[in-house]
C-alpha cells in the first residue's frame, strides 16, 4: 500500500493525529541522519508489521531518548549557556509605558 501526499495532509488534520505527526516528525528528522542506516529501516519496518513493541525494548529505547536528551541540553548549555533565553530577551528589550490619557 502506498499512501499518497495528500492522504497523508488530509490525516494530519484530523484531531486525533498528534501521534501520526510526532512519528512522522521523527522519522523527517532520521531520515536527514546519515547514521540512521538500511539496517533501522527495516527493524522499525518489522516493529510497524508486528504491531507491538516488546516491553523491553520500549524500556531501553526511553533510556537511550533520556541520554539522548541529556547530551542535547549538555551540548545546548556549553554553547548558549544555561540562562533563561525568554528572561534575556524581555531585560534587553527597553520598557515601553502606556498612558490611559492623551498629554
Amino acid at each position: 500500500m502506498t499512501t499518497s501526499t495528500n492522504e497523508l495532509l488530509l490525516a494530519l488534520r484530523a484531531p486525533t493525529s498528534g501521534w501520526l505527526a510526532a512519528v512522522i516528525c521523527a522519522l523527517d528528522e532520521a531520515l536527514l541522519d546519515h547514521d540512521f542506516t538500511e539496517q533501522h529501516r527495516a527493524m522499525l519496518r518489522d516493529l510497524l508489521d508486528s504491531g507491538q513493541v516488546p516491553a523491553n525494548v520500549a524500556a531501553a529505547s526511553h533510556d537511550r531518548l533520556q541520554r539522548f536528551e541529556e547530551a542535547v541540553q549538555t551540548l545546548h548549555d556549553a554553547l548558549i549557556g544555561d540562562g533563561d533565553p525568554v528572561e534575556d530577551i524581555k531585560a534587553s528589550r527597553p520598557h515601553l509605558t502606556l498612558c490611559a490619557t492623551a498629554a
